[in-house]
């Protein structure tokens, strides 16, 4: 499954928005499969929220 390239210039007010539903398939598959697997649909995704934050604090030191 592909991500969709972004149309926006970075700085744009439109590029969050077109990146979450590029993001979109990839992250309901993602979070299918958890549960497939028999985590907590909810949890896997606060898990995946966890992940993200950590991840931005980590790149910008």
């Amino acid at each position: 499954m592909a991500i969709k390239s972004p149309e926006s210039h970075a700085n744009s007010l439109a590029y969050d928005a077109e990146c979450q539903s590029a993001l979109t398939n990839r992250l309901e598959s993602l979070l299918d499969d958890a549960q497939a697997a028999g985590w907590d649909r909810t949890k896997a995704a606060a898990a995946l929220m966890y992940l993200s934050a950590k991840r931005l604090r980590s790149s910008a030191d």
